[in-house]
């Protein structure tokens, strides 16, 4: 990749780490991370979800399981801010993809 290039894709990424959007995400996470009983929970949820497909016979006992931990997660502020947060990140990220893929796809087509 050319230097031009390489300059340009890292003046994209510092803007995004400067958005008030990622700046928010990192809080969050940092928060989130901090919560032992929020990860101790999704990380039961992840089991769960593994135990799935290593016994589907128990699948619907399991799906119950999952769906009361995950409603547990739903009603914590910090994990729907983390959520959130993600959320406009991942937007952010579509929305620069989106465009690439538009400028490329007209040069080339």
């Amino acid at each position: 990749m050319n230097k031009e290039i390489e300059n340009k894709v890292d003046n994209i990424i510092n803007y995004i780490k400067n958005t008030d959007s990622y700046k928010n995400y990192l809080k969050s996470k940092e928060l989130l991370n901090n919560r032992e009983d929020l990860k101790e929970l999704i990380q039961d949820i992840k089991k769960l979800q593994k135990n799935i497909i290593k016994n589907p016979k128990n699948k619907v006992n399991l799906q119950k399981e999952i769906a009361c931990k995950v409603k547990i997660l739903e009603n914590d502020f910090l994990y729907n801010e983390y959520n959130n947060n993600l959320s406009e990140i991942n937007n952010m990220l579509a929305i620069l993809e989106n465009k690439l893929n538009k400028y490329f796809e007209d040069i080339f087509n």
